[in-house]
């Protein structure tokens, strides 16, 4: 179970979500077992909010961020747009809400297609959705440029006359045709350079104060992250196992996952960086087709619990309105919502 608090009015919570994928064997396709790709997760994103969502590849960051769209089928749980579940909607009634939410994919190239104009590419959603006519969705498609910092002089130009900062923008401009109300952020600078990276990231902060729109942010970076959002939940092996306010999972991480995350962030002062300890995790993130039992971090935490090996840990929400799934805050050390960086600083010593 993965509990996390909003910080206002709810726009999208989902509710014990998950997906299990098949796994197929054999001529005839039998099913020998599921990946777990999400495996419980409740997540709320409130209204004009950007919820980052982090973690290691493989941990369900973009499966869950498919779900919401409705793109792949939940196996249980619910998906709850405005306080309305959208899992129960098909056809027309799902068309029709569609227009609410939108997706910025992480190949910019990939997504585009290559023999259409960018023109082309900005009047499809309005013609799903708008009842404009044809100069109307041009002036739309040149508006929509500028407000992403392109000229309209590229509607005429075809994706690989495009740079992928350029393309990118493109595909945020897209996304935002149909005025929708959140957008999905899947990885959206993890193919371009540090440069345009970083572009990119101001024009999302730039787009939420301006249209006030949602957006989960999804990325492997907590660096990046933390410059767009207003919360950040850390997730591993299809689990949510920390969530809470940006500058207080940032500052004063609850979880080891967390803090090893942040381990490997570059500082750019050489001096401090020499002082910094990187923390280097044992092996690699487990199958999620056989998650170990208890706390599925157990087998790489570096400070590892009887209990954590046995028990799942339960939510405990810290005085900074953090919300973490770790026993060293219940039956370990009694952290009780402290800083993870309490245990190697001797503050607090491990059971």
């Amino acid at each position: 179970m993965t509990a996390i608090t909003s910080a206002g009015p709810a726009l999208l919570e989902t509710r014990q979500v998950r997906k299990l994928f098949p796994i197929e064997r054999g001529l005839r396709r039998r099913v020998h077992g599921h990946v777990r790709a999400v495996d419980g997760v409740d997540l709320v994103v409130p209204r004009a909010t950007t919820v980052g969502l982090v973690g290691e590849s493989g941990s369900g960051k973009s499966t869950l961020g498919r779900l919401v769209l409705r793109l792949i089928e939940p196996t249980s749980g619910q998906v709850c747009f405005e306080g309305n579940d959208i899992t129960t909607l098909h056809g027309r009634e799902l068309r029709e809400l569609r227009r609410n939410f939108q997706i910025v994919f992480q190949d910019p190239y990939s997504s585009f297609d290559a023999t259409a104009t960018m023109l082309d590419s900005l009047r499809e959603p309005m013609r799903a959705h708008l009842e404009l006519d044809a100069a109307q969705q041009t002036a739309r498609a040149a508006e929509l440029l500028e407000i992403v910092g392109m000229s309209p002089e590229y509607l005429t130009r075809y994706p690989y006359e495009l740079s992928g900062g350029q393309l990118q923008r493109a595909g945020v401009a897209r996304a935002l045709t149909v005025d929708p109300k959140l957008l999905i952020l899947d990885e959206p600078v993890s193919s371009l350079d540090v440069s345009t990276q970083a572009q990119v990231i101001n024009l999302f902060a730039q787009l939420q104060d301006r249209l006030h729109v949602a957006m989960l942010f999804i990325a492997h970076d907590l660096s990046i992250v933390r410059h767009v959002s207003e919360r950040i939940a850390v997730m591993y092996l299809g689990r949510i196992v920390e969530d809470g306010p940006a500058a207080a999972v940032y500052d004063q991480p609850k979880h080891p996952y967390t803090e090893a995350l942040l381990s490997a962030i570059p500082v750019p002062n050489p001096v401090r960086q020499r002082e910094r300890r990187r923390i280097i995790l044992e092996g690699d993130i487990p199958s999620p087709a056989n998650p170990p039992a208890g706390c599925r971090f157990h087998t790489r935490c570096p400070y590892v619990l009887d209990v954590c090996r046995a028990e799942d840990p339960p939510p405990f929400l810290t005085p900074d309105g953090t919300t973490v799934f770790c026993h060293l805050h219940t039956s370990g050390p009694q952290l009780e919502g402290a800083s993870i960086g309490d245990l190697r600083t001797g503050d607090r010593s491990a059971q």
